[in-house]
């Protein structure tokens, strides 16, 4: 091999990259700070399990088998990588073999053997990879040729080194018995099959080329392996396969503690932040590094889509496209980031003002002049999202969607004052009795008249507030469902208050929709009502107001155990403090709502009690679990006119429907409300009853 030609490969290809990854990272330093450097081996268990052992894609029932593929693909150029070294370093020493992995060591002969197996299912599974584009085409795919590229660069990597195998075996064997080389009847051939059954293969396949050819072929395989190798390198970062590259350090940075990045606490006493208009995210200056790397880390593998209910219904997100959109905006941007970020490294808290000012208008001259929303994504766009989660569900490189469209919403909601029209009435029922109906606050408690229920401000030594929430409060049908939890807590002796009219919205639809204002002021009312009552402890009957007191709260001193009534119920029933008969008949089967399951990991408890109320077992419908699908009111969609596509419920009650069963169980105000109109739609609530699980336990109680 030549020294010169390898130094040269090597100085010329990881030079380019390198450059190409400087101009990579500098833009990612260029946009804001966040910190994802705390819990090292908490990040790292992550990688081991979601990026190495692809927990993701193997994990998922659907398309299993492309996830398997995707797998082996991955886990053999892991094992190459340590292949790729030694061939390196035989450009410069022939015959070189790394530490431990020579012909002397069983460790050598292990290795070769795992790379050569490696290799071959390698290959077949990027031909697989082909078929599935041109003959079974997925509708989740893009069929870009980038994607045939790369595959085809694959398959040239695989066979270059097994053919330099093979070449390289039966040289050897040529050199030992020039006038016979035949597979069947040469005894080397059999113990090399032993240990490289893919390459010895592959050296039958050129056996019939005599030592000249075989020699010539073998260079031609060693270069062409270097060169392809380095060609792919630099390909990767200028498209969708950078993720090769990016995936394992963004899965490393993911959030912890909660499924994603938690909505930024905006500081809206800051004159500057409206002066700057630096309230959610307007521009593409203010993503953070994190929200830019997960544009980087894209696979453009289109399971987002697949599983959003606002795509799957025809709304206009594609999340494929959402991201690639920002990208394109950043990348676009590039410079201007660049050079901004420098000057904000010049401002001083203490300096001239004159002198900031000055760099301030430096730093707006640079500014896109395109609005994220309006110019680069459309309003329809950013305001059709559920917040389900579904798509950072099955993301395999987890790239976090939902904390970006809610920054997003803010910038529209506060600084330019754009969002549906539609959310003014419930905004303004916030604003005036503290709930989205809008119905005075001096009735929340009049659906508990007759039960005997404690109100705080009567009497507050209590174990446990019982959090009713606005649905639970002031909607008819949810308020049958605040009676039957009463009735349970009742029965089972536990000692609860209800606040009563000082109960207000959590302001969780309000954040939701970008109203942070609007958010912050039903907070801090309700963490200093709590506080007075110094609560420790809740029972929340709505999976929103649950998640909002448990998650969002402690951002402005709100620090409580809260509890979602299937939770404690489950618990009360495992303990013998309520005995249910195992009587409810007919089919039955559960929806997960989105933000009791996939925001809050709560998927057992309500299926156990279930479990002990049906005769019949429970029977799960298609999308259950991680992957239940939406009723379609998160994210403030409750409030929201459906205008565009297909109603999302309508899509839910008819998978409900589908599975023909008596009784759908709930445990959320919302989904109760979204399943049981999809279901009068399709003119089955006769046929099809929706319960919440409160009801349903209430009723079987002994």
């Amino acid at each position: 091999m030549s020294p010169f030609f390898m130094s040269l490969l090597l100085i010329v290809g990881l030079g380019i990259f390198g450059h190409t990854m400087y101009k990579k990272i500098q833009l990612l330093m260029a946009l804001e700070p966040t910190d994802r450097l705390n819990h090292i081996t908490t990040r790292i268990k992550n990688v081991v399990v979601i990026a190495l052992g692809q927990k993701r894609l193997v994990g998922r029932k659907k398309e299993r088998s492309a996830g398997i593929m995707h797998a082996f693909i991955f886990w053999g150029f892991c094992v190459l990588l340590i292949r790729s070294l030694n061939l390196y370093a035989e450009g410069f020493i022939k015959g070189y073999q790394l530490p431990f992995l020579g012909d002397d060591f069983i460790l050598g002969y292990l290795y070769i053997a795992l790379k050569d197996i490696m290799e071959g299912i390698v290959l077949v599974m990027a031909c697989y990879a082909i078929f599935r584009r041109v003959v079974l085409k997925p509708e989740r795919l893009h069929n870009s040729w980038e994607a045939y590229f790369v595959l085809g660069m694959i398959a040239i990597l695989m066979i270059s080194d097994l053919l330099l195998d093979g070449a390289r075996y039966n040289l050897i064997l040529l050199h030992n018995n020039p006038s016979h080389l035949h597979f069947f009847n040469n005894p080397q051939y059999g113990s090399e099959f032993v240990w490289t059954p893919v390459c010895v293969w592959g050296a039958y396949l050129i056996s019939w080329m005599g030592a000249t050819s075989t020699g010539y072929l073998m260079t031609c395989m060693f270069w062409l392996h270097i060169i392809t190798q380095l060609t792919f390198l630099n390909f990767l970062p200028l498209g969708k396969h950078f993720h090769v590259i990016t995936a394992l350090p963004n899965v490393f940075l993911k959030s912890l503690g909660y499924p994603h990045e938690k909505t930024k606490l905006l500081d809206l006493e800051d004159e500057s932040v409206w002066e700057d208009e630096s309230l959610g995210i307007n521009h593409i200056h203010q993503l953070n590094w994190k929200q830019g790397l997960d544009l980087y880390t894209c696979t453009e593998c289109g399971r987002c889509k697949e599983v959003c209910p606002a795509f799957t219904t025809d709304k206009p997100l594609s999340l494929h496209d959402f991201n690639d959109s920002l990208k394109f905006e950043m990348l676009d941007n590039a410079d201007n980031l660049i050079k901004r970020a420098k000057l904000a490294a010049t401002l001083t808290k203490e300096g001239d003002p004159e002198k900031n000012e000055a760099i301030k208008a430096q730093m707006a001259e640079l500014n896109s002049k395109k609005s994220l929303v309006g110019d680069v994504i459309s309003e329809d766009t950013l305001w059709a999202c559920t917040n389900c989660r579904a798509c950072e569900q099955v993301c395999p490189v987890t790239i976090e969607q939902v904390p970006r469209i809610i920054a997003m919403r803010q910038g529209q909601a506060l600084m330019a004052g754009v969002y549906p029209q539609e959310l003014n009435t419930a905004f303004k029922g916030l604003e005036r009795n503290g709930n989205p109906w809008g119905i005075g606050y001096d009735k929340r408690a009049e659906w508990a008249d007759g039960l005997d229920v404690k109100i705080m401000a009567q009497d507050s030594a209590v174990d446990y507030l019982l959090w009713v929430g606005c649905a639970g409060s002031f909607d008819d049908r949810s308020k049958k469902v605040s009676v039957s939890l009463v009735k349970i807590l009742q029965k089972a002796g536990i000692s609860f208050a209800i606040l009563g009219k000082e109960e207000k919205c959590t302001g969780d639809f309000a954040r939701r929709s970008g109203n942070e204002m609007m958010y912050q002021m039903m907070a801090q009312e309700n963490i200093e009502t709590l506080n007075n009552y110094k609560v420790k402890k809740i029972i929340a009957a709505c999976p929103h107001c649950l998640n909002t007191l448990k998650h969002d709260y402690p951002q402005m001193g709100g620090n409580y155990e809260v509890i979602h009534h299937t939770q404690f119920i489950e618990e009360l029933v495992r303990s013998g403090k309520i005995t249910l008969n195992k009587s409810l008949e007919g089919s039955l089967t559960y929806h997960d709502p989105c933000f009791l399951g996939r925001y809050n990991s709560v998927y057992n408890q309500p299926r156990s009690i279930l479990q002990s109320l049906s005769k019949d077992g429970l029977k799960e419908l298609d999308r259950h679990g991680q992957e239940s699908f939406c009723c379609g009111a998160g994210g403030g969609r409750m409030w929201m006119e459906e205008t565009i596509g297909k109603r999302i419920n309508l899509e839910r009650a008819e998978e409900i429907a589908d599975q023909k069963v008596e009784t759908v169980a709930v445990a959320c105000p919302f989904c109760l409300t979204m399943i049981e109109d999809g279901m009068k739609e399709l003119d089955k609530d006769e046929q099809i009853k929706t319960q919440d699980i409160c009801e349903l336990v209430a009723n079987n109680m002994v």
